[in-house]
């Protein structure tokens, strides 16, 4: 089983516990608030109901954000989750002003004490801190902000519940608009969660960076490394939970394109080890000379060293100044280093190729001094294979 299959399987089986404690919760306030006649203790039975609906659309988003990459979506299906937590955080809003209106707009209160009302809230508070603790659990152990989000969700019903509370128990004392002042701090409860749950989302939508804190730390691990410097242009984006990240990194000037590809493997290996809300990481492989260069690039924006012929055109030029050499000249497998904005070059030859007795000194020179007419190579070396 996919980590993605099973972190699937956790966001429902843990939305599924709290949908079915919801509706039994909601139904059971409902109840016990229309015989006791508490505007509070109703208001409070709608909330765990609402919570059944954000559930419905937590299961639903579950089921399709954790999906993997397809032809349509190649970061995946994460976004649908944070889409899903905006919405369910506008109905939320719309809950909380609906209660808020009831309450002020609604005859005067006629609430009385009933220690059925009374076991359907302490039941409610108990159970719907307990499903928030478990459902905040399951959210960070897969790095859901969803989840994390409806966890919140309960704890707010829990809360407003021991608001209705206090408020039936200033009913018990003969303070009658203890009822109404309590639906209003329901009402509040819930905005106020359902705001921050929108507002932290929305920014996620438009790639709002994550936090400059996590960023330096993991800037601070990719430079642990050896023959990893300075890590600079660290950009990342935030998808229910997960960052995925670009970044830059300095390796040595020499390395060859193998090795910087392996450095570039080993510095996301150890960032996603390091940092468990990383996703994934898209490393891009700059040499240490550019260290020194890097205010100008920003500057001109155009790194000088493109000023230089690229492979084809040298490959080219190469086949035409050494045309009497390529018997043993293998210049297709040239190596070029693109250094310090210059051009250094290594020619490949064969030494098994060339004719007995000839003096190889000689014949290197003979190489070298035909290089000497290009305006753009700044140093050439000539390497020898000799035969086992």
């Amino acid at each position: 089983m996919t980590k993605q299959k099973q972190e699937q399987d956790i966001a429902i089986r843990v939305t599924l516990v709290g949908a079915v404690w919801d509706a039994l919760l909601g139904l059971a306030k409902i109840v016990a608030g229309y015989f006791s006649q508490s505007q509070a203790l109703i208001a409070d039975g709608i909330h765990s109901l609402s919570d059944l609906v954000t559930d419905v659309f937590v299961y639903f988003a579950s089921a399709n954000s954790r999906q993997g990459p397809d032809e349509n979506h190649p970061y995946g299906h994460l976004r649908f989750e944070t889409l899903t937590t905006v919405f369910l955080g506008i109905v939320l809003i719309v809950v909380a002003l609906g209660i808020a209106y009831e309450s002020i707009t609604a005859p005067a209160s006629q609430a009385q004490f009933t220690w059925y009302g009374l076991a359907a809230l302490v039941a409610t508070i108990v159970i719907k801190e307990a499903i928030f603790h478990y459902t905040k659990k399951a959210g960070d152990e897969i790095g859901s902000k969803m989840l994390v989000a409806n966890a919140w969700h309960s704890r707010s019903d829990a809360l407003s519940s021991v608001a209705v509370l206090i408020g039936l128990i200033g009913v018990y004392f003969g303070y009658g608009w203890a009822d109404m002042v309590a639906s209003i701090v329901v009402a509040l409860l819930i905005g106020k969660m359902a705001i921050s749950m929108v507002w932290e989302n929305l920014a996620e939508l438009v790639d709002t960076a994550p936090d400059p804190k996590l960023i330096a730390q993991i800037k601070e691990t990719a430079n642990s490394l050896k023959h990893v410097m300075a890590p600079h242009d660290v950009r990342a984006r935030s998808m229910a939970g997960k960052i995925y990240l670009d970044m830059h990194i300095h390796v040595p000037s020499h390395a060859s394109v193998s090795e910087g590809h392996y450095l570039g493997d080993l510095v996301a290996y150890t960032i996603k080890k390091a940092h468990s809300q990383v996703q994934d990481v898209m490393v891009h492989i700059d040499t240490d000379d550019k260290i020194q260069t890097e205010s100008f690039i920003h500057e001109s924006g155009k790194p000088p060293h493109l000023k230089l012929p690229a492979r084809h055109q040298i490959l080219a030029d190469l086949g035409f100044l050494l045309r009497q050499h390529t018997a043993y000249v293998d210049i297709p497998n040239s190596r070029l280093h693109y250094l310090n904005n210059l051009l250094d070059l290594e020619i490949i030859a064969n030494s098994a190729k060339i004719p007995e007795g000839t003096d190889l000194q000689k014949l290197t020179a003979r190489i070298l001094q035909e290089l000497q007419t290009t305006s753009y190579i700044n140093k050439a070396t000539v390497l020898w294979v000799f035969p086992e």
